[in-house]
């Protein structure tokens, strides 16, 4: 079991690898970059915000997320406008562009997923997908959330590209 166990995981980890790269090319095809969509997401399913709510609803700091609003603003995708209520503060929101480019990065990634189970069945990938839960349930059965581990990972990498920095 032992080894078909670590061949298992070693085809999980290549089809993260594979997934991923066609995500990422695709979508810089488009000049969205990664954690673009999500913002634009956000935008669109809750209407203009501050930088602040939007860094606290995607768990991330405002200072990570103030460079993808500056390229995205650049790019056309956002617009900024004053708060009513506090100048010092601006409001977030999607344009048209950014919908548009959101919505080409949704048609992009979809067609990766038909793709990726190309002569599946769907019987076949709602196993799998059973089978994916059951292992994100064993991997998180110590309490730790999918929020939780991103929030790990981002500050690891960032750890580590500080201590490349003092070299």
């Amino acid at each position: 079991m032992d080894n078909s166990c670590h061949r298992a995981a070693h085809n999980l980890h290549r089809v993260s690898l594979l997934s991923r790269y066609r995500v990422i090319t695709a979508l810089s095809g488009l000049k969205i970059y990664r954690g673009q969509p999500e913002i634009l997401g956000y935008l669109v399913d809750h209407g203009d915000c501050s930088q602040k709510e939007l860094a606290d609803s995607l768990g991330v700091s405002p200072a990570s997320i103030a460079t993808s609003l500056k390229r995205m603003s650049k790019a056309g995708f956002i617009e900024r406008t004053p708060d009513e209520n506090d100048r010092r503060i601006n409001r977030i929101r999607i344009t048209t562009a950014g919908k548009n480019v959101l919505l080409s990065g949704k048609s992009e990634c979809d067609k990766i997923d038909k793709i990726m189970f190309n002569g599946f069945s769907e019987e076949e990938i709602t196993a799998f997908s059973d089978m994916l839960s059951k292992i994100a349930d064993n991997l998180s059965s110590d309490g730790i959330s999918d929020k939780d581990a991103i929030n790990y990972l981002k500050n690891a990498d960032n750890q580590r590209n500080g201590d490349d920095k003092n070299d």
